[in-house]
């Protein structure tokens, strides 16, 4: 028997979608989620003389997906921000010369990794991993957490890799700031973004597993704030009630000191949302106000959402 605690995920950005190369990096995760392989198993039926309905067994179409949950590290997320969203521009901080900011775009096709698995006994690859989304969540009092969703093309048995985890901090809730139309919030208590870029493994005859990826529907961005109510915050009410576009933001700022003076920081803009729900429940305790929104495409900027990543990486590779 083997300790889960002694699990490892590691990964590697593939130079081509499907084709496995040997992970070099690891990733520390939650203990929740992780890949699997979905058979799909078809029950092969008929009227053949027998009272048993069931006569045979094939697989159906398999699916390679699952989730991971981490912290918010301000390297490696990186490779899972590309995989969803699919082109990283870097360039270097202003005044300085070995820190990148990272300006992440939506484009196809999507990068993909390989990523290792390791629990136990259980090591397998699974290759042509791409990111189907992900999800930002920050609460009062805790780590800034990091959810990405992925679907691959197939896996392969492996010999576990010695792990290489990042020593990068990760971020926490007292280096986030909240915007919304353009004015940072101090009264937020929780809030998540959460992003999907409507990617699908399609199938054909001939192999079990998936054989091209495409984006099915387009991309969306989502999420909800709540925040303490006062005549500060009440103006999200107001808004929804008159359905007015505002820009929502997330900027998160490390506090170790990179190159002359620079910082870790992930920034994500929404620069135009739509509120579609919003509430004030009746409490005992302190009056929240819980606001949902919705991302609309902003003409002004060409984008849905813009990303940006500061840290040491010149390149995710």
């Amino acid at each position: 028997m083997s300790a889960g605690i002694l699990s490892q995920i590691s990964f590697k950005k593939e130079t081509e979608w499907g084709t496995a190369v040997v992970p070099d990096k690891s990733v520390a995760v939650r203990p929740t989620g992780g890949l699997t392989a979905k058979e799909n198993i078809q029950q092969i039926q008929a009227i053949k003389g027998q009272l048993q309905k069931n006569y045979d067994a094939i697989k159906g179409k398999v699916a390679y997906e699952g989730s991971f949950t981490m912290d918010s590290f301000a390297d490696y997320i990186g490779y899972f921000l590309l995989s969803a969203l699919g082109t990283d521009t870097p360039n270097l901080h202003s005044s300085e010369t070995i820190v990148y900011d990272h300006v992440f775009t939506e484009t196809v096709p999507k990068p993909s990794l390989t990523i290792e698995q390791a629990q136990g006994e259980s090591v397998y690859r699974y290759a042509g991993c791409i990111a189907s989304g992900f999800k930002i969540i920050g609460k009062a009092g805790e780590m800034l957490e990091f959810q990405t969703d992925l679907q691959a093309k197939g896996l392969a048995t492996a010999t576990a890799i010695s792990p290489a985890f990042t020593t990068v901090p990760a971020f926490n809730h007292a280096q986030l700031v909240v915007k919304i139309g353009g004015v940072p919030l101090v009264e937020v208590e929780n809030f998540e973004i959460n992003y999907k870029n409507g990617l699908e493994m399609v199938h054909a005859v001939g192999s079990v597993d998936p054989v091209y990826n495409s984006i099915k529907g387009g991309s969306e961005v989502s999420g909800k704030i709540e925040m303490y109510l006062d005549t500060t915050t009440l103006n999200r009410l107001v808004a929804y009630l008159a359905k007015t576009n505002e820009s929502i933001e997330l900027i998160a700022t490390g506090t170790d000191v990179l190159g002359v003076g620079a910082h870790y920081a992930l920034d994500i803009l929404i620069p135009k949302s739509v509120y579609t729900t919003a509430d004030t429940k009746i409490t005992d305790d302190h009056n929240l106000l819980g606001i949902e929104f919705a991302g609309i495409y902003d003409t002004s900027t060409s984008k849905l959402l813009g990303v940006t990543l500061t840290n040491l990486l010149a390149t995710f590779v």
